[in-house]
Protein backbone atom coordinates (compact mmCIF):
# COMPACT_ATOMS: atom_id res chain seq x y z
CA UNK A 1 0.00 0.00 0.00
CA UNK A 2 1.23 3.60 -1.41
CA UNK A 3 2.63 5.92 1.64
CA UNK A 4 0.09 9.10 2.71
CA UNK A 5 1.63 11.99 3.95
CA UNK A 6 1.54 11.26 7.90
CA UNK A 7 3.43 7.86 6.80
CA UNK A 8 6.25 10.58 5.03
CA UNK A 9 6.60 12.66 7.89
CA UNK A 10 6.32 10.11 10.73
CA UNK A 11 9.44 8.23 8.87
CA UNK A 12 11.37 11.77 8.81
CA UNK A 13 10.83 12.76 12.16
CA UNK A 14 12.28 9.18 12.51
CA UNK A 15 15.46 8.95 10.51
CA UNK A 16 16.11 12.95 11.40
CA UNK A 17 16.67 11.78 15.47
CA UNK A 18 20.09 10.76 14.30
CA UNK A 19 21.49 13.70 12.81
CA UNK A 20 24.12 11.29 10.48
CA UNK A 21 21.01 9.83 8.60
CA UNK A 22 20.66 13.36 7.20
CA UNK A 23 22.35 14.65 4.46
CA UNK A 24 23.06 17.97 3.07
CA UNK A 25 23.05 19.26 -0.30
CA UNK A 26 25.25 21.77 -1.86
CA UNK A 27 22.47 23.53 -3.17
CA UNK A 28 20.61 23.75 0.66
CA UNK A 29 23.74 24.86 2.20
CA UNK A 30 24.03 28.02 -0.07
CA UNK A 31 20.44 28.73 0.13
CA UNK A 32 20.76 27.99 4.32
CA UNK A 33 23.42 30.50 4.63
CA UNK A 34 21.77 32.90 1.84
CA UNK A 35 18.27 33.00 4.10
CA UNK A 36 20.22 32.81 7.21
CA UNK A 37 18.50 29.53 8.26
CA UNK A 38 21.07 26.94 10.61
CA UNK A 39 21.25 23.40 10.70
CA UNK A 40 19.40 23.30 14.48
CA UNK A 41 16.71 24.80 12.85
CA UNK A 42 16.58 22.43 9.59
CA UNK A 43 16.93 19.15 12.01
CA UNK A 44 14.25 20.40 14.37
CA UNK A 45 11.85 21.31 10.82
CA UNK A 46 12.98 17.28 9.89
CA UNK A 47 12.21 16.40 13.40
CA UNK A 48 8.89 18.03 14.27
CA UNK A 49 7.42 19.64 10.78
CA UNK A 50 4.65 18.53 9.08
CA UNK A 51 4.26 17.05 5.29
CA UNK A 52 0.84 19.01 3.92
CA UNK A 53 1.54 18.47 0.33
CA UNK A 54 1.67 15.08 -1.40
CA UNK A 55 5.50 13.86 -1.89
CA UNK A 56 6.25 13.41 -5.72
CA UNK A 57 9.27 11.65 -7.30
CA UNK A 58 12.22 13.70 -8.60
CA UNK A 59 11.98 12.24 -12.92
CA UNK A 60 15.87 13.01 -12.88
CA UNK A 61 16.99 11.19 -9.54
CA UNK A 62 14.05 9.15 -8.81
CA UNK A 63 14.11 9.97 -5.14
CA UNK A 64 10.95 10.84 -3.41
CA UNK A 65 10.90 14.44 -2.35
CA UNK A 66 8.72 15.70 0.46
CA UNK A 67 8.04 19.46 1.50
CA UNK A 68 8.13 19.30 5.49
CA UNK A 69 6.48 22.91 6.99
CA UNK A 70 7.21 24.81 10.55
CA UNK A 71 6.69 27.73 12.09
CA UNK A 72 10.05 27.85 13.80
CA UNK A 73 12.52 30.82 14.66
CA UNK A 74 9.65 33.21 14.10
CA UNK A 75 9.64 32.11 10.65
CA UNK A 76 7.14 29.87 8.39
CA UNK A 77 10.06 27.46 6.95
CA UNK A 78 10.25 24.61 4.39
CA UNK A 79 12.45 22.43 3.84
CA UNK A 80 12.51 19.84 0.35
CA UNK A 81 13.63 16.64 2.19
CA UNK A 82 14.58 13.91 -0.65
CA UNK A 83 14.59 9.68 0.43
CA UNK A 84 15.90 7.12 -2.19
CA UNK A 85 12.25 4.79 -1.14
CA UNK A 86 9.74 3.94 1.66
CA UNK A 87 12.12 3.40 4.62
CA UNK A 88 15.21 4.90 3.33
CA UNK A 89 17.82 4.49 6.16
CA UNK A 90 18.67 8.57 5.70
CA UNK A 91 16.78 11.87 3.74
CA UNK A 92 18.91 14.52 1.46
CA UNK A 93 18.25 18.00 2.47
CA UNK A 94 17.40 19.37 -1.21
CA UNK A 95 16.80 23.35 -0.51
CA UNK A 96 15.46 25.56 2.57
CA UNK A 97 13.36 28.19 1.94
CA UNK A 98 11.07 30.77 4.00
CA UNK A 99 7.36 31.31 3.10
CA UNK A 100 6.56 34.96 1.96
CA UNK A 101 10.45 35.71 1.34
Amino acid sequence: MAWNNRDWERWIHQISKDSGCVKWSIHARARMRERKITMPVILDILRKGVVNRVPEANIKTGYIECRIERFCAGRNIVVIAALEQELAPSCLVVTAFIVGE
